[in-house]
Formats: C-alpha cells, sequence, structure tokens
C-alpha cells in the first residue's frame, strides 16, 4: 500500500469513527430522552446534552433549535457561571 492511500484510509476510518459514535449517542439519548429531557425547559436540555458531551449540532437536532443558539446559550451560562465565580472570590476574600 502507497502510504499517502493508507493516510487518506486512516483519516476516513477515523471520520467514520466519530460519525458512528454520534449516531450511538444520540440514539442513547434518544431513546432516554423521555426521562431525561421531559419537562425540562430548552436551556436546561441543551446544558445536560453539552454535558454528555453531544456537538452543538447534534444538541439542535434533538432541542429543535439552531446550533448558533446552541452554541449562544452555552456561551451565555459560561459566562454567568464565571461571573458568578468571581464574585464569590471577592466574597471569599473581604471574609479573610
Amino acid at each position: 500500500m502507497k502510504p499517502d492511500f493508507e493516510k487518506r484510509l486512516i483519516q476516513t476510518l477515523e471520520e467514520l469513527s466519530a460519525k458512528v459514535d454520534a449516531l450511538i449517542q444520540v440514539v442513547a439519548i434518544t431513546s432516554r430522552q423521555e426521562k431525561i429531557l421531559k419537562g425540562k425547559t430548552k436551556t436546561d436540555q441543551i446544558v445536560i446534552l453539552s454535558d454528555l458531551g453531544l456537538s452543538r449540532k447534534l444538541i439542535a437536532l434533538i432541542v429543535g433549535t439552531t446550533p448558533g443558539a446552541v452554541r449562544a446559550r452555552l456561551s451565555q451560562l459560561k459566562a454567568k457561571k464565571k461571573e458568578a465565580e468571581e464574585a464569590n472570590e471577592v466574597e471569599d476574600k473581604n471574609d479573610e
């Protein structure tokens, strides 16, 4: 086998493996969606699915929104979390 062919074959197999992994995650989430996501807000659903390691695109598909909306919401949540952590650090320093 030629080295270039082997490289392309390995790359293709890795890409295929990643896609299969994503499909497995979607099937697992979809089959448990009733229990995990039922009654949760879209924001909570996005957080849960993100914590499970799903891509923004897959999260958007499951939640019924766009990948851009998922990205924006996760970014907002990350900023709020960072702000809260910084406020806690200030409180801790003031308590000393």
